[in-house]
């Protein structure tokens, strides 16, 4: 019996969470991701000058499978705690009644970041099986009931696959998706924020006792050095910072030019840290179009074509790198139980 194919549709957590568990279990797997890099929002930029995690910042752990694969990922060097000195700000859409992430300047929930970047984070997921990068998957061709034939930009032609799991941000799933069929129209009500962020490498360290900012002023949510250093008195140069534009700020400079989102965030930090910031290395800014779900599909996942196609992201449960996890997990189960049995 020739082993069942299956096609998925980006490298980022979800996605690769889905081919692993298919894996595993003996189906045969092609991953399509429109990047040069895996990981997808797990992102890091190499410079001249050194690397900046610029996508999520951090992740933590509440659902006990995430748990052990983050202690996994630990054992295996691909995961390490993180215990920034924090200065915490106020989200501007807080209420009285919102309880507290944080308690003075320590988090809660252990934090953890991707060694040595965070990208690094999904290695335990990479399995031996076969990854195209830099194919953009345009549409989706149902030969069968039963199979399917993928797509790409550049005229490429790649099945057919018994069953395809497409794991990329709720819009362009949804554009792929809802010409095969209405079950997939629900895409529509998620909401997704967008996100500027601005990547500076300081010539000296910046003179502050904190490593993250959370909500330092309306214009970031987030400020933080990219790399761990606990030693106060001997940061390492060229300091890199990364900052996150709020999602409001995002979506009214949304299409400004990247020069001017740099001046009004570095002017912003420079408000909200009180201090004169240091001549600059390097920066740069990368707009994320769509970077944090605020509303969220409300289930792990969304199939269609008899099973055969499935929808999942972080999007489908919510905002942490543990929903994505948690949703190409269910995907996989469920493309195994329509499958397999």
């Amino acid at each position: 019996m020739p082993p069942i194919k299956i096609a998925v549709i980006g490298a980022g957590m979800a996605g690769l969470k889905a081919a692993s568990t298919l894996h595993k279990v003996g189906m045969d797997i092609t991953v399509f991701e429109k990047s040069r890099g895996l990981g997808g929002r797990l992102a890091s930029r190499r410079t001249e000058f050194g690397h900046f995690n610029h996508g999520a910042q951090y992740i933590t752990a509440r659902h006990p499978g995430f748990n052990t694969f983050l202690q996994q990922a630990t054992d295996h060097n691909a995961a390490q705690e993180w215990q920034p000195n924090l200065h915490r700000g106020t989200p501007p859409d807080a209420t009285p009644s919102d309880a507290p992430t944080h308690a003075g300047n320590l988090a809660l929930d252990p934090w953890y970041q991707g060694v040595p970047q965070m990208n690094k984070l999904i290695r335990p997921l990479v399995e031996p099986f076969e990854i195209q990068k830099q194919h953009r998957i345009t549409s989706i061709e149902p030969l069968t009931p039963q199979t399917f034939m993928l797509h790409d930009d550049l005229d490429g032609e790649f099945g057919p696959f018994d069953g395809v799991i497409v794991t990329a941000p709720a819009p362009q799933t949804a554009e792929l998706l809802r010409p095969l069929s209405s079950r997939f129209d629900p895409i529509g009500d998620v909401v997704i924020a967008p996100c500027w962020s601005v990547m500076a490498a300081f010539k000296k360290p910046l003179p502050t006792a904190f490593d993250a900012m959370l909500y330092p002023s309306p214009e970031i949510s987030w400020a933080a050095r990219s790399t761990q250093n606990k030693d106060i008195f001997h940061r390492r140069t060229p300091d890199h910072w990364v900052l996150h534009a709020s999602p409001n700020w995002s979506r009214d400079h949304l299409e400004e030019d990247k020069d001017r989102v740099i001046e009004k965030l570095l002017s912003a930090l420079r408000t909200a840290s009180g201090i004169k910031l240091p001549d600059l290395q390097t920066v740069q800014a990368h707009r994320w179009r769509y970077a944090r779900t605020e509303i969220p599909l409300g289930r792990s996942h969304l199939n269609g074509m008899n099973g055969r196609v499935i929808a999942a992201g972080d999007w489908c449960l919510g905002a942490r790198v543990e929903a994505a996890w948690r949703s190409g997990q269910s995907a996989a189960h469920a493309m195994i139980e329509t499958l397999i049995g």
